[in-house]
């Protein structure tokens, strides 16, 4: 749903994090949702899917940063839909599909995706071996976050800290 509220109401949201999600409009009803999270990901150049999302409300701009997170071995939604998400939200926010920037969080891939001034509009974040659900991290003893449950998962990255440093809104 969050890609769904950053499309139809951009106006509202300076940031959006999607995680394990498919791209706005990949379906228009729930056999194509299905076919959109697994096993097949619908393939779309980045105009196509940034249309969409420019369709969606009369918006002019700015639209929010993204940071996109996804379990490398999620069975529910299919870890391509990452870079359909990477695609949609680089075109709608002006950038290339190419990484500017790349590191780790705790030995899993993050990457930058910045505009000409050099601001990160769009990371991503794969967590390795990791399935379906948010990524959190209770035992990290100078930074536990949240308690696991179902599809809430303890891999040991904890996803709201990362997101809120990438918004810009960590500080005390």
């Amino acid at each position: 749903m969050t890609a769904v509220m950053l499309a139809t109401y951009p106006e509202l949201f300076a940031g959006g994090a999607i995680i394990a999600g498919v791209p706005y409009k990949c379906a228009d009803g729930i056999t194509q949702a299905g076919q959109c999270q697994s096993p097949l990901t619908k393939d779309q150049t980045p105009l196509e899917w940034g249309s969409l999302v420019r369709k969606a409300s009369s918006h002019p701009g700015p639209f929010p940063r993204v940071s996109i997170w996804q379990g490398a071995t999620d069975k529910i939604v299919n870890p391509k839909n990452q870079q359909e998400l990477v695609d949609q939200w680089t075109n709608v926010l002006g950038i290339d599909q190419i990484p500017d920037a790349e590191d780790t969080i705790n030995g899993h891939a993050r990457k930058f995706y910045k505009d000409d001034k050099g601001r990160a509009l769009v990371e991503t974040v794969s967590i390795n071996d990791m399935g379906h659900g948010t990524p959190i991290a209770p035992d990290v003893a100078d930074n536990p976050c949240g308690k696991p449950t179902r599809f809430i998962l303890s891999v040991g990255v904890c996803s709201s800290f990362y997101i809120a440093r990438f918004w810009g809104i960590d500080a005390p």
